[in-house]
């Protein structure tokens, strides 16, 4: 088959499929732009595109060479593979030349989280005299009570709170929304905030975010994590604890008190449930000790070694 000469464009049409049909974030389309443009500067493709897959494996080998890490090997892959089934189905090609490159297995890791009784003792930390007691606690409770994002909590606004109801809209990535109930607790502590802190602060402040800081500004990532470390501190708590703590906190309770994964997903507000799926790690001594619980061989063991 002659080579194929792509228009230039082709590249911004696929970027801009991925932002409508996924809704795909400025960041993951930069990605995907620079993984296409580097595989073509590395081979000299300029916008010839239909290549053959010996020239996938020198790639990859050429990945290989480079040291580097499993997960941006995937990634690079994962972007050419999705890359040339867009040009198959816009029939610039005939077939995907990445269709079967072998993707480097990953090690799943196991999510850091805080048990439900260090994470009440956490919340309950935030108390007088602290005059901004009731906004941080109002923050640990939605962290937890939802499992949002710290980016998605300091860009709350005050719209996006419908107590009547007790959900909470969060805005995720590729600018996603989603509704999210919060539960009692938080729903109290937001309100004793928003009442008593946030409505008297809207003389100072023409600012529509949910949570300001004490200059009366929206929140930073690096205010969020020193206030959530020095509560974990004040906790007696010895683990390293960041914002991401609390997600994978609320994520890990929620499916050890029997919530489904695809529950979870939803509430998370992950695209794909593989991403999820790495919660379902955490708890495996509470599924063995179930098992030997109640499997009926593993149950007349016990009484026999009793």
């Amino acid at each position: 088959m002659e080579t194929v000469v792509i228009n230039p464009h082709i590249i911004d049409g696929y970027l801009q499929h991925l932002e409508l049909e996924r809704g795909l974030s400025a960041n993951s389309l930069a990605a995907y732009r620079r993984d296409i443009l580097q595989f073509g500067r590395e081979f000299r493709l300029d916008d010839a595109w239909d290549i053959k897959a010996s020239l996938v494996n020198d790639y990859l080998a050429r990945l290989a060479s480079l040291n580097r890490r499993p997960a941006s090997i995937a990634r690079k892959i994962s972007s050419l593979r999705n890359f040339y089934k867009y040009l198959v189905e816009q029939k610039v090609i005939d077939k995907n030349p990445f269709e079967f490159a072998r993707v480097p297995k990953i090690m799943r890791y196991h999510p850091d989280y805080l048990s439900v009784t260090e994470m009440e003792g956490v919340i309950n930390e935030p108390g007088g005299p602290d005059r901004h007691y009731l906004r941080d606690r109002a923050i640990l409770e939605l962290m937890y009570g939802t499992g949002m994002r710290i980016s998605e909590l300091i860009n709350l606004k005050l719209s996006a709170v419908y107590d009547e109801i007790g959900f909470i809209k969060i805005v995720g990535k590729g600018n996603k929304e989603r509704l999210v109930p919060y539960g009692r607790y938080a729903r109290e502590a937001v309100e004793k905030y928003l009442t008593q802190v946030r409505e008297p602060q809207k003389q100072k402040s023409n600012s529509d975010v949910l949570f300001l800081s004490a200059r009366n500004g929206p929140f930073t990532r690096m205010a969020v994590w020193k206030l959530i470390k020095k509560y974990v501190r004040r906790a007696g708590i010895k683990k390293e604890a960041t914002p991401h703590t609390f997600r994978h906190s609320f994520a890990t309770h929620m499916i050890e008190g029997g919530a489904d994964l695809r529950t979870v997903q939803e509430l998370l507000g992950h695209t794909s449930i593989t991403t999820t799926q790495i919660y379902t790690q955490v708890d495996r001594e509470y599924l063995l000790s179930v098992h030997r619980e109640f499997h009926p061989r593993e149950r007349r063991r016990n009484q026999r070694s009793a």
